[in-house]
């Protein structure tokens, strides 16, 4: 038997590793695991007021800290029946797309396009990005900052943002910020489709590295507002079979009538399923499902690239390749979403708060993080005090189809994987399938239940 082991998977946010297992030229075992231990943020939530929740279940990740921070204030209003004002879920929808352009430049540009460009074996990184693309690289790191620009002026700081709360938002954007940041974002618009046009020609000149992904059809899962419009921020969750099928489409705060969760001993996450189709009814999320259950975009821009991204991937489209191309016109959407939000004079209104009264409730939320749907759930007590919570991350939803996909591409090369004058590139391509779903570790190990004993009495944890 030949075992093999990618450890560290790099390129990626967070810890993981693939183990492999050989037998007569066959493949009898495959195992992706993420290794960052389980971090109880759910637990670390319990007895806190509800109002500290945003502040800390941002801290599960320096890089979706906007898609939580947003969840979980989300689902104190719905806990609590509050309409924020206008104002206030404006520059909310401001910072969630700002939220997708820093992290859709920074996967495309430095983490997946090694994978894309023909670079030699022994230099797929983003230090040989810079070198032989450096118009491309620094096109990246203009979109990226401009995005933590946009974070800052409306959360208050670039990383973990302390603005939303029950009820709105503790501070607005002045004129003068605003007018900044439209002319900045122009042009910040135009490198977003220099890089777009970039990958898109990567795609159209069919490049051999673009073929070694897996194809399986699945459910995918999404927001969707009216007609089946792109949404981010808000809307119904929407649920589509491999062939288009509408399965469900429901209100986020239904979303246990729809969706369960398991955990496997072999990771530390817990991994949910579509609740009808048992364990077997796996949701893919993220940019490519986003694409899939939605129809147009409400942004010119970037439903003209939506259109050429059809052409190559049409709806319901299957293939792990499409993930890192659909996340173009995501980014384009993102930086026009920021740019019409701003330039909308009703977000310079003073009136960004309604007045909240602590009170018990069950509040359940979603909002679109970069990687996919974000889930946020909450029990409260009559002191405002949280006594149960449930947060499920995009990655875990992913979680057992990366393994699935990378179960049929070690099986499609067993042999180079045994043979170790081929294992370096046959590992090569199972770890570009991982990145190509741009898998957040740090935000999918989780709590499952808390089994608490003090001096040999259990307690159970909502008392505690």
């Amino acid at each position: 038997m030949t075992k093999v082991e990618i450890d560290p998977l790099t390129r990626i946010e967070g810890l993981g590793k693939i183990r492999v297992e050989i037998e007569d030229g066959e493949l009898s075992d495959l195992k992706f695991q993420i290794m960052v231990a389980p971090r109880f943020f759910e637990y670390l939530l319990l007895g806190k007021p509800v109002e500290e929740a945003p502040r800390i279940s941002q801290r599960i990740c320096g890089i979706c800290y906007t898609s939580h921070h947003l969840a979980s204030v989300k689902t104190i209003e719905d806990a609590w029946g509050v309409a924020p004002p206008e104002t206030a879920v404006m520059l909310r929808r401001t910072m969630n797309a700002a939220g997708f352009v820093t992290s859709h430049s920074l996967h495309n540009a430095f983490l997946a396009l090694p994978d894309l460009v023909d670079l030699p074996s022994d230099a797929r990184n983003s230090i040989a990005m810079m070198e032989k693309y450096p118009d491309i690289v620094e096109t990246a790191v203009k979109i990226h900052e401009y995005g933590n620009k946009v974070v800052e002026a409306t959360g208050g700081r670039i990383v973990h943002v302390v603005t939303s709360i029950p009820g709105g938002q503790t501070m607005g954007i002045s004129e003068q910020r605003r007018d900044e940041l439209v002319e900045e974002g122009e042009d910040v618009l135009k490198a977003c489709k220099a890089l777009a046009d970039f990958e898109i020609e990567l795609y159209e000149k069919d490049v051999p590295y673009c073929q070694q992904y897996p194809r399986i059809e699945t459910n995918f899962m999404g927001l969707v507002s009216g007609d089946l419009d792109y949404d981010i921020y808000d809307g119904d969750c929407r649920i589509i079979s491999g062939e288009g099928k509408e399965l469900a489409r429901f209100d986020p705060h239904d979303y246990l009538e729809h969706i369960e969760e398991t955990v496997w001993e072999h990771s530390s996450t817990k991994v949910p399923y579509y609740k009808p189709h048992g364990q077997k009814g796996i949701l893919r999320v993220g940019p490519l499902s986003r694409l899939n259950v939605s129809t147009d975009m409400p942004f010119p821009v970037a439903n003209d690239y939506l259109q050429e991204y059809l052409k190559l991937f049409p709806r319901p489209c299957t293939q792990v390749q499409a993930y890192n191309l659909a996340r173009m016109p995501e980014l384009i959407a993102a930086v026009e979403e920021v740019l019409i939000l701003l330039k909308d004079d009703r977000i310079l209104s003073d009136e960004i708060r309604v007045p909240v009264k602590s009170r018990g409730g069950v509040g359940a939320a979603m909002v679109e993080a970069p990687r996919g749907i974000l889930m946020h759930n909450y029990e409260i007590d009559d002191n405002g005090i949280l006594r149960w919570v449930n947060i499920i991350a995009p990655t875990t939803f992913n979680h057992p189809l990366i393994q699935q996909d990378l179960y049929q591409s070690a099986s499609d090369y067993a042999g180079e994987l045994a043979d170790p004058s081929t294992r370096a590139e046959a590992c090569w391509r199972l770890e570009k399938i991982v990145r190509a779903y741009d898998p957040c570790t740090s935000c999918s190990v989780h709590m499952v239940e808390v089994d608490l004993a003090v001096d040999g009495v259990r307690v159970d944890v909502k008392e505690a």
